[in-house]
């Protein structure tokens, strides 16, 4: 009988808090740091990521709030479902904040639980 090995990303990593390095972080708590981290990096442009890490919301400044909430859950999909520890995200709602912003929250279902979401997007 041959066992299927399964590589997964470890969860375990260092904590970061107000941009400095304080101890060690694990499973949900470090699912919430990993998935704000995307959401934080804009795709394609570091060299030190791969091109499957980040999220693309460049291409959504400037544009109408109604493009951007009819992009905004795949653009966030497309950037954290690379991630094999997220499972599903669901419950997408978008709140207009200002006139320029939209505040896109959505509940994350990983492999060590559900995590609720908040990111501030820029749309103009």
């Amino acid at each position: 009988m041959d066992e299927e090995i399964i590589d997964q990303i470890p969860s375990r990593t260092y904590r970061v808090q107000n941009g400095r390095i304080a101890g060690w972080i694990d499973e949900l708590g470090a699912m919430r740091q990993a998935i704000e981290k995307v959401l934080q990096t804009e795709r394609f442009t570091w060299p030190i990521y791969t091109d499957n890490y980040g999220i693309e919301l460049q291409d959504l400044m400037g544009q109408e709030h109604d493009l951007v909430r009819a992009e905004i859950e795949r653009v966030v999909g497309e950037a954290l479902l690379v991630d094999e520890r997220i499972i599903d995200l669901t419950h997408f709602t978008l709140t207009q904040e200002s006139r320029t912003t939209i505040l896109v929250s959505f509940l994350a279902i990983t492999l060590y639980g559900q995590i609720h979401i908040e990111q501030e997007v820029i749309t103009k």
